[in-house]
């Protein structure tokens, strides 16, 4: 079949495509250097190099907002301070200090009183506070001794009004705590509570 193709064709191709050395060589070398780049790019690609991520990274467990870091336990709120709000109340020591220059500033005047509801304090229906004088303060309960009904604050009369009034009740308690009008014959409970000497923060103790 060879001898009829080459009386068809005078030349000598056929034999250099089946004989020539350097082209066989080219193309083995050509589809090698295909199949190591494709492998090359594949391992690079699928490589087990470092992530942004990884667990040794910014974003792991000992990061800026770990346990011991600015939002810990030990912060501005914390059972010693009044924290940010002024305000603070550590139930397991019975404790509550109020800074006046950042809360309820109307007792930094002398006569003033506040009402402090019973959700934040030691006591169920919570406390009146009074600024006695320039270095002393006063904490007595809410609870009425007639019938167990809440007391307020009057600024206007200068007295501690039981709020249920009317039929049996309608007990008044001095600013002291002590009895203006009945029917309650006890005298309201009373708080350990101090000022401290620059005037700024109260701390009231349950016992």
């Amino acid at each position: 079949m060879t001898d009829k193709i080459k009386k068809t064709c005078d030349c000598d191709c056929l034999d250099k495509q089946a004989t020539d050395p350097s082209r066989r060589d080219f193309i083995r070398k050509a589809s090698t250097l295909t199949l190591i780049g494709g492998s090359a790019f594949i391992l690079e690609a699928c490589g087990g190099g470092g992530s942004p991520t990884s667990s040794g990274g910014d974003t792991d467990g000992g990061g800026d907002t770990d346990g011991g870091g600015n939002t810990g336990g030990g912060g501005d709120t914390g059972g010693g301070g009044t924290g940010d709000t002024g305000y603070n109340y550590d139930a397991s020591t019975g404790t509550i200090t109020i800074d006046i220059t950042k809360i309820y500033q109307t007792l930094q005047t002398v006569g003033s009183g506040i009402v402090l509801s019973g959700s934040n304090t030691f006591t169920s229906l919570g406390l009146i506070v009074i600024r006695v004088s320039n270095s002393s303060v006063r904490a007595l309960s809410r609870n009425c001794t007639h019938a167990g009904f809440t007391v307020d604050f009057d600024s206007v009369n200068n007295n501690l009004p039981c709020s249920a009034q009317g039929g049996s009740h309608g007990s008044i308690f001095n600013l002291d705590g002590s009895v203006q009008r009945g029917p309650a014959s006890k005298a309201l409970t009373s708080y350990n509570a101090s000022i401290n000497s620059e005037g700024t923060i109260i701390t009231i103790n349950q016992n």
